[in-house]
């Protein structure tokens, strides 16, 4: 950390920029629109945690726009591997679309950062060489927030004129080398778009954990009581027989968009029911296709994985599973003769 900071040894304080608290209109300089050096010197030595420090800010600023299935850009900010996959300026629904799209949804139609850029998914974060400068020199996602700072936005009275929320919208979503022109067309255009900008200390966090190179959690993995639960699921889901075979269809297809929740599991902790081309006891495979009945062109087994990333109303629908659960649909749909 002191090789990168010591080359801003006598950088004039002057270059501090305005505050998050400010609500007066000016105008911008070519040196205001350098990151903040001040910032960079506090920089913490420790890494920013993700869960701990940066989500929580996400959850209440920034998700419950960019936690939706047709989120600005396609960009959600509700988990890692949305933040990590990027934008994209194609809008997910298009009335004036004739023809099906080919679907982008998280989780299902990609697995790798590598795989959304095949996808024409464009970088929020610095995926270039790492020091804390260019970590926000290149980063769509730092330029936004720094872009509302510099045009802060009054916290009290009515939305001005120049800001757009109609639901036909015309959607801007700059990559890194369109930014400037962005900033200099849309100067009120930073985020969160239409709200009051982030607190000194919201900001502040943000800026260090991107500085830091956005560290990012790995997935959680079941916990012990559901590992056992979705066991003896995927047992029953997955049986031989005809009945069994159309059971486990017919469950999947009712509930391939809940959020599932094991008896005697944490009050967050939510799983999915996919369809994938691995049986039990081996990783998940997905199998993409657009509708839940698609044909999947070889072998099908419904497993259970754990849903990553926050909750979000709009798309949270909880069903329990248990034990009690279990052998109620045994006695609904195995044990009649039909």
């Amino acid at each position: 950390m002191t090789r990168y900071l010591s080359t801003l040894t006598g950088i004039s304080l002057a270059l501090v920029l305005l505050s998050a608290c400010s609500s007066k209109e000016h105008s911008v300089t070519a040196d205001q629109a350098d990151v903040e050096y001040d910032l960079l010197y506090t920089l913490p030595e420790e890494t920013l945690s993700y869960d701990e420090k940066v989500r929580p800010i996400l959850e209440s600023r920034c998700v419950v726009c960019h936690g939706c299935y047709d989120a600005p850009c396609q960009l959600k900010l509700s988990s890692p591997e949305g933040i990590e996959r990027g934008a994209n300026k194609k809008k997910v629904y298009n009335g004036a679309r004739i023809t099906a799209d080919d679907p982008t949804r998280l989780f299902i139609d990609a697995q790798t950062t590598e795989e959304w850029r095949q996808k024409a998914f464009h970088p929020v974060l610095n995926e270039g060489d790492a020091n804390p400068i260019k970590n926000l020199e290149d980063s769509v996602m730092y330029r936004m927030l720094r872009q509302k700072q510099l045009y802060p936005q009054a916290r009290t009275g009515m939305l001005s004129d120049d800001f757009d929320v109609g639901l036909d919208r015309a959607q801007t979503c700059p990559t890194l080398d369109e930014f400037d022109k962005y900033a200099a067309e849309h100067p009120k255009g930073g985020m969160p778009y239409a709200m009051p900008n982030l607190d000194r200390d919201e900001y502040t966090t943000l800026v260090h954990w991107l500085a830091q190179g956005a560290a990012m959690p790995e997935d959680k993995q079941p916990s012990e009581i559901a590992t056992k639960q979705i066991k003896q699921w995927e047992i029953f889901l997955n049986g031989k027989s005809n009945k069994e075979r159309l059971v486990g269809r017919y469950l999947y297809e009712h509930l391939f968009q809940a959020h599932l929740h094991f008896a005697g599991t944490g009050d967050r902790e939510f799983y999915r029911l996919v369809r994938s081309s691995t049986p039990p006891g081996q990783p998940v495979d997905i199998i993409p296709t657009r509708r839940p009945y698609g044909d999947p062109s070889g072998s099908v087994y419904y497993r259970i994985v754990r849903h990553q990333g926050s909750i979000v109303a709009k798309t949270h629908l909880v069903y329990d599973l248990s034990d009690r659960r279990l052998q109620r649909y045994k006695q609904l749909f195995i044990e009649p003769d039909y």
